[in-house]
């Protein structure tokens, strides 16, 4: 049986996030961790056109053949199993064969073909049908999901991506200068965006966020802000174990809890706070664990972020989310969070007597993580 979707109907279409933009951005490696962490479908679209040309060249067909590749590719299932890995007819095609240098060089046959192109687009939007989902490909905001409510073109400086590529190199041999890997990737560039079929271009209504500089789980903490800016429920959900969120569609007192609130019988405290310097934009520096019990606050004026990083020993990956009018956050013990404040911001808070906390200081990383939410979520 469907149960409703939270948020009623103005929330019932599944949330997509489309990712697209040039070769060596980073898209593959952001988009499948940005789907582990929002914990819904990843389609890696470059795979299927991988496992296609895998499969062409053990069929015997003649390659340069465009109407037999064709006719070939549209007889072909190609989805994926339920550890994420593509399958053609059902055989599943290990990433040693579909990440070959041959593949790579060969690809084309399959991808520049409108044909196979057509047909795999219609396999992919059939993939992600009523699902949510994040879609990754060079067509995924223009063709494969125009309708995507959240489009982000994913970009880096031809110096960039070739100073990443590099990386990955020198672990295995001599690298070619940076200049010369640069050059490279503007010419594929270039011609990407030239193609007949399936070229790259940003979508008028995509994010263009440029990463340069930026560590991958930064890049990821800032789609997830995109998607909460979209759809807060998609990132409610994710930590329910952490935060419970009442809502009134009335002004005036909202019901957070009933009967024993604390599990010990222990009372409330109330009060109202202006944000300390420690909780300022750009200064947050620490995260705030409870022992003992409950605390809820709400926004009275001003704006303000919440944001949790988990119930473990040490804070995990951070999530935030704008703290709304009329609306309470019950916080839930052992859950690792903030409350950044702009200035002149007024939150009410309650919070079960003999309360007790715990602070862990921030490491670079989740501080870079922290700075893509509040940048977003609280503009200056």
């Amino acid at each position: 049986m469907n149960q409703p979707r939270i948020g009623g109907p103005a929330m019932a279409k599944p949330m997509i996030i489309a990712v697209d933009g040039p070769a060596g951005a980073g898209k593959s490696t952001v988009t499948r961790l940005l789907a582990r962490r929002l914990n819904i479908l990843f389609l890696d679209t470059g795979a299927m056109y991988r496992a296609a040309t895998v499969g062409l060249f053990a069929s015997g067909i003649n390659t340069d053949d465009q109407a037999a590749v064709a006719a070939w590719v549209c007889q072909r299932n190609i989805d994926f199993d339920r550890d994420g890995q593509v399958r053609l007819d059902g055989e599943r095609i290990g990433d040693e064969r579909i990440r070959t240098p041959t593949t790579t060089r060969e690809i084309w046959r399959v991808a520049d073909n409108p044909g196979c192109r057509e047909h795999l687009v219609a396999l992919q939007r059939a993939i992600v049908g009523g699902r949510e989902a994040v879609v990754e490909g060079r067509d995924a905001t223009t063709v494969i999901c125009p309708d995507a409510q959240l489009k982000v073109y994913l970009d880096a400086s031809p110096e960039e991506r070739a100073r990443r590529r590099l990386k990955e190199w020198r672990a295995v041999g001599d690298p070619p200068p940076l200049s010369e890997v640069a050059a490279d990737i503007a010419e594929r560039d270039a011609k990407d965006m030239s193609r007949a079929v399936g070229a790259l271009r940003l979508a008028d209504d995509a994010v263009h966020f440029l990463t340069d500089g930026l560590s991958v789980d930064a890049v990821v903490a800032r789609l997830i802000a995109y998607a909460v800016q979209r759809q807060p429920f998609l990132l409610e959900r994710l930590v329910a174990d952490q935060l419970t969120v009442g809502r009134s569609r009335q002004p005036g007192y909202v019901r957070v809890a009933q009967g024993d609130v604390t599990g010990d019988g222990g009372s409330w405290q109330l009060g109202l706070t202006n944000p300390s310097p420690g909780r300022l934009p750009g200064q947050v520096r620490d995260l705030t664990r409870n022992r003992g019990g409950r605390q809820a606050g709400v926004v009275v004026q001003g704006a303000a972020v919440l944001v949790l990083a988990g119930r473990g020993d040490c804070p995990g990956h951070l999530s935030a989310l704008p703290m709304l009018p009329q609306t309470w956050y019950v916080i839930e013990p052992g859950a690792w969070h903030a409350v950044v404040q702009t200035h002149g911001t007024i939150c009410a808070w309650a919070e079960s007597s003999g309360i007790s906390e715990d602070h862990s200081d921030l490491d670079p990383g989740r501080l870079a993580e922290l700075d893509q939410y509040v940048t977003l979520f609280l503009p200056s």
